[in-house]
């Protein structure tokens, strides 16, 4: 009863949703590649997404909640395949002002290569505020324009060589992450599910890693415009 109660609630409050203003793709034309030989990922965190965000980039579906006191005015779109054959990355110029979902257009030129990756974990998308060489901690969370059903959230995530790895989402008690076991783990090998979120508050979490018992230093990240809701039974 509360699946459907929750499911109602979803569909109630996607119907009512404001529709999302786009972005402008400033790395026009979209930058994206597809190479067989490939290198390890230098990043630890790959990917902020729900698991419906995976299906938006072949459909031209990708958005991300906008923060209206936000001062960044750019946001960069990373996308990896977890065998790290197909990979982009992408500048966005976002409207100012409010707080509604912004479309990220994204129309590749390799559909029938990204196609095979929309399930199973296979790719990971990951934005964050200014543009591709500002790093910082602060994540997008990227979710689909359309979402068919409540999607969770997670993060994917490059253990580099961790055999344990747990987070924490804002002072909830620590969770293991799972780990990755089939097909080639190239840009990432973990997985953390952080369970169903929705547009709203700022989230804190914590990535803490060990190997083989020995603590490797913690990283904290911020997804911006997410808020926890109930998960459904």
């Amino acid at each position: 009863m509360r699946f459907f109660s929750f499911l109602a609630l979803f569909l109630s409050a996607t119907a009512a949703a404001e529709a999302p203003v786009s972005a402008k793709l400033m790395t026009d034309p979209l930058r994206e590649s597809v190479q067989t030989e490939v290198s390890v990922s230098g990043n630890v965190i790959v990917g902020v997404m729900t698991l419906a965000a995976a299906g938006a980039i072949t459909e031209n579906q990708i958005v991300v909640q906008s923060v209206a006191d936000s001062a960044e005015d750019q946001a960069c779109l990373r996308v990896a395949s977890r065998d790290g054959i197909y990979t982009s990355r992408n500048i966005y110029s976002l409207p100012q002002g409010e707080s509604r979902p912004i479309h990220l257009p994204y129309v590749s030129n390799h559909k029938e290569q990204v196609k095979p990756y929309v399930n199973d974990d296979r790719i990971a998308l990951a934005a964050t505020p200014g543009d591709c060489e500002s790093g910082g901690s602060k994540f997008f969370l990227v979710s689909r324009q359309e979402p068919t059903e409540p999607s969770e959230a997670v993060i994917f995530l490059n253990s580099f060589g961790a055999t344990d790895v747990f987070y924490k989402l804002d002072s909830e008690k620590l969770k293991a992450c799972e780990y990755v076991t089939k097909g080639r783990r190239t840009t990432y090998d973990y997985i953390c599910q952080l369970g169903f979120v929705t547009a709203g508050e700022e989230r804190e979490v914590t990535i803490s890693r060990e190997r083989f018992g020995r603590e490797q230093p913690p990283i904290k990240i911020t997804i911006v415009g997410a808020t926890k809701t109930n998960a459904p039974q």
